[in-house]
């Protein structure tokens, strides 16, 4: 966490701002379209410094209105170009066209140094990271160095000139580091209420949307690379008896106890997830139809042979097991889980406390 910032892994960050960006390009339109406003609205200060040369501040207060009002239009409606060089070149127009105008005026620069502070201030609301205020206002600095150098301002004025302008910058971090703290910290919410949406609220493993939404990727990569993908449909046998002998609340504990038992017996690389009810599903990647049906064995005898103890009662709970896996007759996620539901079904009919494999892999 640097300067206080809650910070993510690279590929969260990657993903942060990208939602920054995003958010940026929606709200950024009209406070630079009222930025292009207020240099027109400006033009009440060149009359009243100098009414001889308003024409010739005119032509820059209007280009550099446009410009910003092109780069408005721009960030809203064209997401490829980039958001930072926009914002640069938005920043640039207003801090030059201020610049420029008070170089032009008879002691422009004398008067009016609090204006150059304005748009760098501004700056913090375009950038989706704080670190970026100094590249977004290196530009302006750079021409307003040019401006006073070439004006030939010295002493207080000059230093009073600079102050105001690096106080802009100054202010702009600051500001800037306030809204990406907040920015954060409301990202990292919606990350957690993402999770929270795959997740199993009783049991806490994968729902079925995230094994919908991981699975087809899995497949893809099945697919892609030719690797073998099994899946084990497990589903509690006779659970509404124990629902009905010792309560829902003893029921949710078994579900609970499965859920921990099967997650601790997989590897950190499966996906386990309930569907519903007390049908449980392991997506295991990297495994054939033998091993996973060693393993789905091992789980069976795991669950036979741990009662569960709940209140002082002892439940004794088995399950059904089928297996199936990735092949040309079952090649999305829907199929495999079509083939583990019919093997699930046999195991239960052949007597139940037993695991089923679907062999269309061979036959495929």
């Amino acid at each position: 966490m640097a300067l206080g910032l809650p910070s993510f892994d690279e590929a969260t960050e990657r993903r942060f701002d990208e939602w920054r960006e995003a958010r940026l390009r929606d709200a950024l339109a009209w406070p630079i379209g009222a930025g292009a406003a207020s240099l027109l609205a400006f033009i009440i200060w060149d009359l009243t410094l100098d009414p001889s040369r308003f024409w010739l501040v005119v032509p820059i207060r209007l280009v550099a209105g446009g410009v910003m009002l092109w780069c408005a239009w721009t960030i809203s409606h064209r997401p490829a170009m980039p958001l930072l060089l926009m914002t640069i070149i938005a920043v640039t127009a207003g801090t030059g066209c201020v610049g420029l105008t008070q170089y032009l005026l008879p002691d422009g620069l004398l008067y009016g140094p609090a204006g150059l502070a304005i748009f760098p201030t501004v700056s913090a609301i375009c950038v989706t990271r704080a670190q970026l205020v100094p590249l977004v206002n290196l530009p302006s600095a750079l021409l307003v160095g040019g401006l006073l150098w070439a004006d030939g301002l010295t002493g207080f004025p000059l230093f009073n000139t600079l102050s105001f302008f690096a106080t802009g910058i100054f202010a702009a971090y600051v500001l800037a580091h306030a809204l990406e703290r907040t920015a954060r910290y409301g990202f990292r919410l919606e990350l957690q209420l993402e999770a929270e949406a795959r997740l199993d609220p009783l049991t806490g493993i994968a729902n079925r949307r995230r094994l919908e939404e991981q699975g087809e990727q899995e497949v893809a990569r099945a697919r892609r690379f030719k690797r073998p993908l099994t899946m084990l449909l497990l589903d509690l046998d006779h659970f509404k008896s124990i629902n009905d002998r010792y309560g829902h609340a003893t029921g949710d504990h078994v579900l609970k106890a499965v859920a921990r038992l099967v997650g601790n017996n997989l590897r950190q690389t499966d996906l386990f997830a309930r569907l519903g009810g007390e049908e449980f599903v392991a997506l295991l990647p990297e495994t054939d139809l033998e091993t996973a049906y060693g393993l789905a064995e091992q789980l069976r005898h795991l669950l036979s042979f741990t009662p569960l103890r709940h209140e002082g009662a002892e439940i004794e709970v088995t399950a059904s097991i089928g297996v199936a896996a990735y092949c040309p007759e079952l090649s999305s996620l829907a199929a495999i889980l079509r083939a583990a539901d019919e093997a699930l079904y046999a195991a239960k009919a052949g007597g139940r406390n037993q695991v089923v494999v679907v062999r269309r892999a061979e036959a495929g």
